[in-house]
C-alpha cells in the first residue's frame, strides 16, 4: 500500500507580510489626516459661530420721547447707527450711576465715531424731566448729541421696554428696601442695538463675576459692528 502524502505548509514570502502591513498603516494614516481635518475644520467652525451674535428682538416700531434739552427724538433716528441702552433713573441709589460710567467710558472710546450713539432711558418719567435731566447729566459731564437722557409718558416707556427689550421695572413699597436700594427695582444691563433696528446683546456690567468681561465684549461688539455692519447672515451663511 502507498503511504498518502501530507500537503506540504504553506509558506508565506516576507514581503507580502511587509506589502500588508504598508497597507494598513496607509490606510490608518489615512483615516487619521481625514479625521484631524474635520476636528480643525469643527474648531473653526466653532470659533466663527462663538462671534456670531443672534438677533434677540427686532425694534418693528419706534418709541418717541423727549432728550434732555427738551427735543422730540424718536428711535427711528438711531437706524443706520450702532447704539447702546441703559434703563434707568436719575434718582437710583444704586448702580444706575455705574452703568451710566460705563457709558461714559463708551462715549470717550468712540467720541470719533459719528454712527454710534448712547441712550439712557429713564423708568421714572415723572421725575426725571428734560430739564432735571440735563441739569443731572451736566453736572456729571455727561450726554451730548450722540448721548441722550430720554423721558417720555410712563406707560409707553414701560410697555415699549417690556415687549421689545424684555426689561421690566417693578415699584418697591417696603421703606427699607427703597432706602438702600431705590424706589424701582431693575436690572443693571447695558443692551447693544444694530444699525437694522435689532438687539443683538445684553451686557451685566456691574456683575461681580463677570462684569469686567462683559465691558469688555460691548467695546469689541460695538467696534466689530461700526467695521462690518450687522452681519445678519447667521453663522457660515454667506450673505445673499
Amino acid at each position: 500500500m502507498n503511504e498518502s502524502s501530507s500537503p506540504e505548509p504553506v509558506v508565506k514570502h516576507p514581503k507580502e507580510g511587509l506589502r500588508l502591513t504598508l497597507i494598513i498603516c496607509g490606510i490608518v494614516m489615512a483615516l487619521g489626516l481625514v479625521v484631524a481635518w474635520n476636528y480643525v475644520g469643527m474648531l473653526q467652525r466653532q470659533a466663527q459661530d462663538a462671534d456670531y451674535m443672534p438677533v434677540i428682538m427686532r425694534l418693528e416700531k419706534p418709541l418717541e420721547g423727549l432728550n434732555q434739552k427738551g427735543e422730540a427724538v424718536s428711535f427711528d433716528q438711531l437706524r443706520g447707527k450702532v447704539w447702546v441702552l441703559a434703563y434707568v433713573y436719575t434718582r437710583c441709589p444704586a448702580g444706575c450711576a455705574g452703568v451710566m460710567g460705563v457709558m461714559k467710558n463708551l462715549q470717550d472710546e468712540f467720541a470719533g465715531e459719528s454712527d454710534f450713539h448712547l441712550v439712557s432711558l429713564t423708568m421714572d418719567p415723572e421725575k426725571d424731566t428734560p430739564e432735571w435731566m440735563a441739569k443731572w447729566s451736566e453736572e456729571r459731564e455727561m450726554g451730548g448729541d450722540n448721548w441722550w437722557f430720554m423721558t417720555g409718558e410712563a406707560k409707553d416707556i414701560r410697555s415699549y421696554m417690556g415687549r421689545y427689550f424684555r426689561l421690566v421695572v417693578e415699584r418697591r413699597t417696603d421703606p427699607d428696601e427703597i432706602k438702600f436700594y431705590g424706589e424701582w427695582a431693575h436690572e443693571f444691563k447695558l443692551v447693544l442695538v444694530d444699525q437694522s433696528g435689532a438687539i443683538r446683546y445684553y451686557y451685566d456690567v456691574l456683575n461681580a463675576t463677570h462684569g469686567e468681561d462683559h465691558r469688555k465684549k460691548i467695546s469689541k461688539d460695538i467696534k466689530r459692528f461700526l467695521e462690518q455692519g450687522p452681519d445678519l447672515s447667521g453663522p457660515n451663511k454667506k450673505a445673499s
